[in-house]
């Protein structure tokens, strides 16, 4: 990569404090704080509302930050621990801004880890505010002192609009530069349903990206088509990102780039490749009267207009995709610590970098991303 590049990280994340929820949520919440606790044979669980978690099981907490470990270092075990397991980088700001330098990466923009866990468990719309807000806060702390190179992104539940919108609202006044939701939330709403107009019209009104980032889930699009697949980890990272598409597909049924000309939407830790498909599906469909979505224009503008894709590095169809729909469209992603993918994702992006025109790669390494957020 040039010296010169601009390279931002898109979409890192980051482990937070065990006793993040019991010192920033309010009062009124805080005895039914997220907790880290141990069950009888010393392995780690994570506790909402004062019960035990059910969609992740016992001692592999120290997982959640196993990016680049061997199949037997992620086993269940009482030795190893969410803390003791914190890779470097992945708790502290200053060490996060160490890694940056030592990777060669100028900005990163930060999502949480737990806090992509426990929506798909908590149905009251009150507590989710709450846990949201008290992670956005903690987020925003984490960030202030790191001189712009950490960026925080708030956490949103749909479950309770107004509370969604006054914390919005809130978090970018207190650094946050966007916000993100889950691809799901419990009343089974639509992400582009009339009913939520009043959140896009306050994402366009403080001119900051709309996220949709994968979570746990109740019951995901990949997991109930067929049974007995409960175990198969790598079936479940394979499909993971259909439920992102779902929830993106639903602001076209709904016309939501119409009614919010200046929106800005984001699909995270999707992969990119299939937005190619997306385009011309979408746009084929559209043609046939029967089928047309209540849009002003083909959903192709859209996404070549409103729509930014956060890709892998380890993609290689990229580069003729972003020939396809377009330079300005994409930017990639580390998904540090996750385990999801491989530690060598600078190798990697040096990689996809050298196989696009100059123009393309300084866009996708961080021109995109930083235009995006105004960083």
């Amino acid at each position: 990569m040039p010296a010169e590049q601009v390279i931002i990280d898109a979409d890192g994340h980051i482990l937070e404090p065990p006793d993040l929820w019991e010192k920033y949520l309010e009062d009124t919440f805080r005895s039914r704080a997220i907790r880290i606790r141990r069950d009888e044979n010393g392995m780690e669980f994570l506790e909402y509302d004062g019960k035990p978690a059910q969609l992740m099981r016992h001692g592999v907490l120290h997982t959640l930050g196993a990016m680049g470990r061997g199949a037997d270092e992620l086993k269940p075990s009482a030795s190893r621990t969410y803390l003791n397991s914190a890779p470097f980088g992945s708790m502290d700001m200053k060490e996060r801004l160490q890694l940056l330098d030592r990777e060669g990466i100028d900005k990163a923009i930060l999502y949480p880890t737990i806090g992509l866990l426990w929506e798909a468990e908590v149905e009251d719309p009150e507590l989710s505010a709450a846990y949201c807000r008290a992670y956005n806060r903690w987020i925003a702390d984490f960030c202030r002192d790191s001189g712009g190179r950490l960026i925080p992104i708030a956490h949103l539940s749909l479950l309770d609009i107004p509370a969604a919108v006054a914390e919005l609202d809130r978090a970018v006044k207190d650094g946050c530069r966007g916000a993100f939701v889950s691809p799901f939330n419990h009343s089974r709403r639509a992400h582009g349903h009339r009913d939520h107009d009043a959140l896009f019209a306050k994402f366009q009104e403080l001119d900051v990206p709309f996220g949709i980032h994968p979570t746990f889930e109740p019951a995901t699009l990949a997991s109930r088509r067929f049974n007995g697949l409960g175990s198969s980890i790598w079936y479940h990272q394979v499909m993971a990102c259909h439920s992102a598409q779902v929830a993106f597909t639903t602001l076209f049924s709904f016309g939501v780039f119409d009614k919010f000309p200046k929106l800005r939407t984001v699909v995270l830790e999707s992969g990119a490749g299939w937005i190619g498909y997306w385009i011309d599906r979408m746009d084929a469909l559209y043609e046939v009267p029967i089928n047309r979505a209540p849009l002003k224009n083909p959903p192709s503008h859209y996404i070549r207009t409103q729509c930014w894709i956060s890709a892998d590095p380890d993609e290689r169809a990229l580069a003729g995709l972003i020939r396809f729909a377009g330079e300005d469209r994409f930017f990639w992603a580390s998904d540090f610590p996750h385990q999801d993918h491989g530690r060598e994702y600078i190798k990697e992006l040096k990689g996809l970098l050298a196989e696009m025109p100059a123009s393309a790669a300084a866009k996708l390494a961080g021109q995109n991303v930083a235009a995006l957020y105004k960083i």
